[in-house]
């Protein structure tokens, strides 16, 4: 996936999170990925050390995955 659709889509849902305009489905599937990059040894101050993503907004692009190996979610 282009890094540019992935980076813009995980912000304009985080924007969407914030205003209450994501669905129950969208919510559920990002809680459960914030959930475990929370626990993950590769999450430094909220940034992923492999990817240097931001995770507020990478948990929340519907096209990102966990870089990690094996991935995570």
């Amino acid at each position: 996936m282009n890094k540019a659709k992935e980076i813009v889509s995980g912000y304009a849902n985080l924007v969407k999170s914030s205003l209450n305009l994501t669905t129950e489905q969208e919510e559920e599937l990002f809680n459960a990925r914030i959930e475990i990059c929370n626990g993950c040894e590769n999450n430094i101050n909220n940034t992923c050390k492999l990817c240097g993503c931001i995770l507020a907004a990478k948990t929340k692009s519907l096209y990102s995955s966990c870089p990690d190996k094996p991935k995570k979610w």
